[in-house]
Parts: structure tokens; C-alpha cells; sequence
């Protein structure tokens, strides 16, 4: 199983992005975050960078409580092995730090554990 957190966040440039990456790692240090990758400018919406995080361990309980840290503003989707659930910033909402817009959590088989 893998656990991913995929964020996009508002930053003017490369710079900003770069300094919001080890914020984001603290927020997220409960649930063991690592960084998949430096951050990407978003294509679709260039004001916006992308973030991947993996999480640990890549448990329904590790899922659920990145869920619980922001109650209420998730939509679900998937089954127990393939969770899916996105996060929409709304009016005094904030997950991991106030610039981050947008979030994907995914929970699911890695290719390498089918079978």
C-alpha cells in the first residue's frame, strides 16, 4: 500500500514554493511525511504549485486521521483497498498551511504489492 498527499498551494514563484515545502513536512510530521518530489508549478493553473507527500504507515488508520484533521470538508470516494478523498479550502478551513487550496488523499495498492 502507499499513502500519498498531493497539494496544491498558492505561491507566486519557485522561491515561495521551495520555502512552503518544509512547512508543509511539519504539519505534516504525524504522519511521517516525506517529500515524493520538489514542487511543480501546476500547468492548469500556473498560480498554483503541487506538492507530493508520502505518508506512513499507509494504514486506513493513518487515512483517517489526515481526514480528521480537517472534519467535514473532504469528499470520499474508492473502497478499502483504493481510498480516495478531496479537500476543498473553504472559509476557515486550513490543511497543513493556509496557502494550500487543494488536496488528494490516496490510499491504495502499490504495483508492486498486486497479487
Amino acid at each position: 500500500m502507499i499513502l500519498m498527499l498531493r497539494v496544491l498551494a498558492e505561491c507566486p514563484d519557485a522561491a515561495t514554493a521551495a520555502a512552503l515545502s518544509p512547512r508543509l513536512l511539519a504539519a505534516a510530521a504525524a504522519w511521517r511525511a516525506i517529500e515524493s518530489s520538489p514542487p511543480e508549478r501546476y500547468e492548469r493553473m500556473p498560480e498554483l504549485y503541487e506538492f507530493t507527500l508520502l505518508l506512513s504507515p499507509p494504514t486506513a488508520e493513518t487515512f483517517d486521521a489526515v481526514v480528521a484533521s480537517v472534519p467535514g470538508r473532504w469528499t470520499h470516494g474508492g473502497d478499502e483497498d483504493d481510498r480516495s478523498s478531496v479537500w476543498n479550502r473553504e472559509s476557515g478551513a486550513t490543511l497543513l498551511a493556509p496557502e494550500v487550496l487543494w488536496a488528494e488523499l490516496l490510499r491504495h495498492r502499490a504495483v508492486h504489492d498486486a497479487g
